[in-house]
């Protein structure tokens, strides 16, 4: 029986990602473990400088080029030990998109790129694109970024499973939760997938009920899946084929 092995990393969202469990814990595990894919599922980057929100001052060095240099950091590590790659994008990467509609007249005027795909130059490093709403299936699994979020953990995968029908693996509500469902065709589980992203709320959520996570997904033969959430323990290690994985 042939296994193939996927990472799925979510909610990073650079430059706000926790640097110590990024780069020194999980994409040094990613390398060591060579899967055969890894899907980007979504709020990779923020896109800060051009969010509607209001933006603490102290963060204007928080600037487009700046995501784009640790996306690239991020590519550049993870491209050559996967075979296949995927990126889905999430309502934050949603709004590179929405800004070059509003302002496609300037954009067009300074020769500016008006595609995410390009701008991150997802092909060069062999990513598939899906845009935000967009999926990949991992056998019988969809992994796609999430539009829902509820107010408790596992909430919000029951109803993205209740919505579209089918096991699923979500990013979006930055929380770990799991549901599972049997019915007369089989049996069913959908996943909150965490993130990966500081736990002080990012300037907008105040006690956020936020938990860093990542998954693994063995994927067998005739799509049957295993779903490994790999919670991040105080932000120094993991769990992992009963080894301990420690940064540092």
């Amino acid at each position: 029986m042939s296994v193939q092995k996927w990472v799925v990393l979510n909610d990073i969202q650079m430059p706000f990602e926790d640097k110590p469990v990024l780069w020194d814990l999980v994409v040094p595990f990613v390398r060591e473990l060579k899967p055969y894919g890894v899907v980007l599922n979504g709020d990779i980057i923020d896109n800060h400088e051009i969010s509607d929100f209001a933006k603490n001052p102290r963060w204007r060095h928080h600037d487009l080029k700046a995501e784009r240099k640790s996306a690239f950091r991020l590519f550049d590590l993870l491209a050559p030990v996967t075979k296949d790659r995927v990126f889905i994008e999430g309502n934050h990467e949603d709004r590179y998109r929405r800004y070059a509609w509003e302002n496609a007249g300037d954009f067009e005027a300074a020769g500016a790129i008006r595609t995410l795909p390009e701008y991150l130059k997802l092909a060069d490093y062999g990513f598939r694109h899906k845009p935000y709403g967009g999926h990949v299936m991992l056998g019988k699994l969809m992994v796609t970024h999430g539009f829902i979020v509820a107010q408790d953990s596992g909430a919000s995968a029951k109803r993205h499973f209740m919505r579209l029908g089918c096991s699923v693996l979500i990013g979006h509500t930055h929380r770990v939760g799991a549901y599972h469902k049997t019915n007369c065709v089989g049996d069913h589980a959908a996943y909150e997938g965490g993130c990966l992203c500081r736990l002080d709320g990012l300037g907008y959520a105040q006690f956020p009920d936020w938990q860093q996570a990542f998954t693994v997904v063995d994927v067998f033969d005739g799509g049957m899946f295993n779903v490994q959430t790999i919670r991040i323990l105080n932000r120094r290690q993991f769990m992992y084929g009963g080894e301990v994985v420690r940064r540092g």
